[in-house]
């Protein structure tokens, strides 16, 4: 009985083992390779290897969603803000913001929030987003909402009517209706925060730019705010202002500042679409500047500089066009360029940025931002408009989108 039972109960398991196979037989899904940069060559600049990878896809859109900046949280974290509006002025500005841990290669879903353009970085290791658009409170006094991203997180807290911006040396009066489509009850404030920030010699005051009009000037000026906390802020200085003598219908607006390894501070900025940027100096931490000069070659809309610790200066700008000019001694003196814009057609042919549409724009806003990531590594961001400035149509395919190219110096040779 015994030998029987064995031989049936072998019976039984062959028939369950054809009909149920066991599973080291069943196929292994195949597995996504994980995303990673893919070369996309090597350029020469002024005696530089730079290696390019091919433009990546941060985020797509039927809707607005342009002017991105960029802001570095150290090692590969980074976070992004881009506009999701149309280019006029804006009661509640809308954006989003996502961010990256390994530097720029992925993004997180994006996430709602005011627009805003300039971020700092807090002693404690949070960032602050401040505000694009200010209200005017009173003569003195322009106030807006911050948002505060606490440190190694990805939450956005508003602070309402945290910052605070005061020592105005004029009157600066309202939002003037040449900028869009402001309204006169919202009140908002006749200069707004824009551009980059960076630390006083002390380590510890921050400072950041501001363009707007003064009441009764016909163009633009340029200050610069100090702040110990990042949002008490007090106007330090004027950069150049209405009176600039170099040429420009709008006149000194859209900037960026750095650092130079001298301990210089460095203010480009922009003066007209098309027109060569303007520059000037500053020895005293911001208290007084050069004379405006122009640069020799970058040009037009808000440039983004950042140095690496070596002193290799990056900016990146254009319209028309998207480019990367290379200063290699870290002087502002000579600028080599990359045409980004020819490199993003080289790889992205289905999505080309042209230098004019129909309408008169281009097919990016040119508006960028570039930081080093590290001594030999930097990363640029930029936008691509399937319309120019115009909605997209219902019944169109075509979207938004915002890129990054990550770059690598390879070689420099002395200089």
């Amino acid at each position: 009985m015994r030998t029987r039972s064995v031989v049936m109960l072998l019976v039984l398991w062959s028939v369950v083992a054809w009909l149920v196979p066991l599973p080291l037989t069943r196929p292994v899904a195949a597995q996504q390779p994980a995303p990673n940069w893919e070369d996309g060559g090597t350029v020469e600049v002024g005696g530089l290897k730079v290696s390019l990878s091919r433009p990546r896809l941060v985020q797509r859109s039927k809707g607005y969603l342009w002017f991105p900046s960029m802001h570095h949280r150290g090692g590969d974290r980074l976070l992004a803000v881009m506009s999701t509006y149309a280019d006029v002025a804006h009661n509640v500005a809308p954006g989003v913001v996502t961010f990256s841990d390994d530097g720029g290669l992925t993004w997180s879903k994006p996430a709602e929030a005011r627009y805003a353009e300039v971020a700092i970085t807090r002693s404690n290791g949070d960032t602050l987003l401040l505000p694009y658009y200010l209200r005017l409170k009173s003569e003195t006094l322009a106030t807006g909402a911050a948002y505060r991203i606490p440190k190694g997180e990805k939450t956005l807290e508003e602070l309402k009517d945290s910052v605070e911006v005061s020592g105005w040396p004029r009157k600066i009066g309202l939002l003037p209706s040449d900028l869009g489509s402001a309204k006169e009850e919202w009140k908002l404030a006749g200069f707004v925060f824009n551009g980059q920030s960076v630390l006083m010699k002390d380590g510890k005051t921050h400072l950041a730019t501001l363009y707007g009009r003064f009441t009764g000037a016909k163009r633009y000026s340029l200050v610069l705010a100090e702040s110990a906390d990042g949002l008490k802020w007090t106007i330090r200085s004027v950069i150049a202002d209405e009176a600039c003598k170099l040429p420009g219908q709008e006149g000194p607006c859209e900037s960026a500042l750095v650092r130079l390894q001298d301990d210089r501070l460095l203010c480009v900025y922009r003066l007209d679409i098309g027109s060569i940027y303007g520059h000037s100096f500053s020895n005293d931490d911001g208290k007084t500047w050069t004379e405006p000069k122009h640069l020799k070659g970058p040009y037009s809309v808000q440039p983004s500089l950042s140095i690496s610790s070596k002193g290799l200066l990056l900016m990146s700008g254009g319209r028309p066009g998207v480019f990367l000019w290379f200063n290699l001694k870290g002087d502002a003196v000579r600028w080599d360029p990359i045409d980004l814009q020819a490199h993003h057609n080289k790889w992205v042919k289905d999505e080309p940025i042209l230098k004019a549409v129909a309408s008169g724009d281009s097919n990016s806003s040119s508006y960028t931002e570039v930081r080093w990531l590290d001594d030999n590594q930097f990363l640029v961001i930029y936008d691509r408009l399937a319309y120019g400035w115009g909605a997209i149509p219902a019944n169109s395919k075509a979207t938004n989108s915002i890129w990054v190219v990550r770059g690598s110096i390879s070689s420099l040779s002395s200089r």
